[in-house]
């Protein structure tokens, strides 16, 4: 009998996409989830600039308490918004974390071309898949097939 490999999805979501991308997958997988929330309040339109411009000078913050720790798990799967690159707290959860496997997920409304690469790095992990999901896919429904294939694709690994 193989044992089901112990799961958690994690993610940091300002608007709620990445939530709901995050809270599908874990539901396919059967996951356990852990919402990273920034101490930083970043809800407004300043906040937002704000936020780019930490992302954009790779400035570090503050994140709350977890709830799980990262390496309790198999696999945990990592999912940030793009902003002008990965999201500080995402930033922030790669870097204080350890990892025995990790997959990737964002959302955004214009991507970040090397978003998988700076969190492959910052986890010192190779993910086994990655996902992204544009923001109009998500309005429209159409990510719900994009996350059956990325689920997918993490158990046949």
């Amino acid at each position: 009998m193989k044992m089901r490999k112990k799961i958690l999805v994690a993610y940091y979501s300002r608007h709620g996409h990445t939530g709901k991308v995050g809270k599908r997958i874990a539901r396919a997988l059967w996951a356990k989830v852990e919402e990273i929330k920034d101490i930083k309040s970043r809800d407004h339109l300043v906040s937002w600039e704000k936020s780019s411009f930490d992302e954009e000078l790779r400035a570090p913050t503050k994140i709350w308490e977890l709830k799980y720790d990262p390496k309790d798990f198999d696999l945990v799967v990592i999912g940030t918004p793009i902003w002008d690159g990965i999201s500080p707290p995402v930033r922030a959860y790669l870097s204080r974390n350890k990892f025995k496997k990790v997959a990737f997920f964002s959302t955004f409304g214009a991507a970040a071309e090397d978003a998988f690469y700076v969190m492959e790095k910052l986890a010192r992990k190779k993910p086994v898949a990655v996902l992204g999901v544009q923001d109009r896919q998500i309005d429209l429904g159409d990510y719900k097939k994009m996350v059956k294939d990325f689920c997918g694709e993490i158990k046949r690994k």
